[in-house]
């Protein structure tokens, strides 16, 4: 594809990547930025609190851009908290309360330093991490034909959330689960819906009638959503729970900011606006067929059908408009924009799925973990390991290893939590370990004195033997 009228090239960026890693650093180095303390596994509804992990900014050098097949990786968590952190010190959030402290809070997270430097290094950030995006459209494809790969959206999401909800009622983790998913979905909702507001107040879908535009409001579901969220614990506002956030999740959001900031990537936002509202209607479709208890008494049924017939008529209809009057050149642009969107959906599916196939089958991750330690000790005594020894309350901020590992307490008064979900307390002890599968989400907290532990760095065929085996068992058909 001619790189000209790609909708992400990083290519022109590798110059300026000394100038922007200082810039990077610059704008991490926030006090709002700084890594979690123990005690903020959850955020109180601090919209302008923010851990990013900055000490991993030292050693990541954001050379090649994030491929496809690396998105739950850590140059890819790194550069999405990043963008939503950036992306937001231009959406108002006023403070909570009339102190000193709160105003202090507000102004700093807005002040000039933070929005000059995030306008600096969003265009580098951005093209890091979505340029394996928006080449996935081809010239000569008709309205009907992009409108087809729309409902084929919600198709696919549709089975992976039937799937999802099942493998996780046969792994007694629904409730679990669900709250994994509502931080993904409700919690990020409205950075979401707060990007394609605006850029619709700022004339981006003006191509087509206000009746036939996107529509992420979801007024009609929010009430149930709501619901679902609050049973399964998330009750706090965006983005109290931001420590687990997925990379994959976190670039829906930003990659409707990137396209909503540019607009002469309009016609790609539009495009991609309905692809999120596929998402939407494909997850709520799912959720009320696998947890109709969660509905309030008495109340209709969510309707998928229609609502499928509807986005598809709104869908159809308005690109049928953007071809008759922009011709090939609109509806091309268009179909960067579904592709990209698609592509990204596709791989937040696969991300999440990882995360939750791994968190509800903890415990038979822990059995391979002593599995692996035993062979480690047989085949590779000198097998790559790192070695921590931390103090009491030394709190990991969540993140991901680009590759597997073993974590392994190893001193006797050795104690910490391990977690990758709001509300895991995984304690562990002397000998204790569990297996981290690369890109999975986790965090951690010294509870002793002080605590050493080992991880060995596992090599891919040890992991896909043991996954064979955990695809082979009945609770993960």
């Amino acid at each position: 594809m001619d790189k000209s009228s790609a909708l992400f090239d990083f290519t022109p960026y590798l110059a300026q990547r000394e100038e922007v890693l200082g810039l990077i650093r610059n704008f991490a180095s926030h006090h709002a930025f700084r890594s979690a303390a123990v005690e903020e596994l959850e955020l109180d509804e601090d919209f302008y609190r923010r851990p990013l992990r900055p000490e991993d900014l030292e050693f990541l050098k954001f050379m090649k851009p994030v491929p496809a097949e690396r998105v739950s990786r850590l140059p890819a968590l790194a550069t999405q908290r990043l963008l939503l952190s950036l992306n937001e010190v231009s959406v108002a959030r006023l403070p909570r309360a009339g102190s000193v402290e709160d105003f202090e809070a507000f102004d700093a997270f807005y002040g000039e330093r933070n929005q000059v430097l995030g306008a600096r290094i969003r265009p580098f950030l951005e093209h890091y991490g979505f340029t394996f995006l928006g080449n996935e459209a081809g010239h000569g494809e008709t309205a009907g034909d992009l409108a087809a790969r729309v409902r084929d959206v919600v198709v696919q999401e549709k089975a992976f959330w039937t799937e999802m909800f099942a493998l996780l009622t046969d792994n007694d983790y629904l409730v679990e689960g669900l709250r994994f998913i509502m931080i993904q979905r409700y919690s990020l909702a409205p950075s979401r819906r707060m990007a394609i507001e605006r850029a619709a107040a700022s004339g981006f879908f003006d191509s087509v009638p206000a009746e036939d535009r996107p529509d992420l409001s979801a007024q009609a579901l929010a009430p149930l959503l709501a619901r679902v969220a609050q049973a399964s614990g998330v009750i706090r506002r965006e983005h109290s729970y931001w420590q687990f956030y997925l990379p994959t999740s976190m670039a829906k959001a930003n990659l409707l900011y990137a396209l909503g900031s540019r607009p002469d990537r309009a016609f790609a936002l539009l495009g991609a606006a309905f692809v999120a509202e596929a998402e939407g209607v494909a997850f709520m479709a799912a959720l009320t067929q696998a947890c109709p208890h969660l509905l309030s008494p008495g109340s209709p049924p969510f309707d998928a059908a229609a609502a499928t017939h509807a986005l598809s008529a709104r869908c159809s209809r308005a690109l049928a408009r953007v071809e008759r009057d922009f011709g090939a050149q609109g509806l091309f642009r268009a179909a960067q924009g579904i592709g990209a969107g698609a592509r990204i959906a596709e791989r937040a599916r696969w991300d999440l799925g990882e995360q939750l196939k791994w968190l509800s089958a903890i415990d038979r991750y822990v059995e391979f973990a002593h599995r692996i330690d035993k062979r480690v000790a047989v085949e590779c005594p000198g097998i790559d390991r790192e070695t921590f020894i931390e103090p009491r309350d030394m709190c990991s901020t969540t993140h991901v290893h680009n590759d597997h590992r073993l974590v392994v307490i190893r001193n006797e008064e050795g104690r910490m939590l391990f977690w990758g979900n709001l509300g895991m307390r995984h304690e562990m002890s002397h000998g204790d370990m569990v297996l981290i599968p690369d890109g999975r989400l986790h965090g951690s907290t010294v509870l002793s004195e002080e605590c050493t532990y080992d991880q060995p760095i596992i090599p891919d065929e040890w992991i896909e033997e043991l996954q064979q085996e955990l695809r082979a068992s009945p609770s993960a058909s």
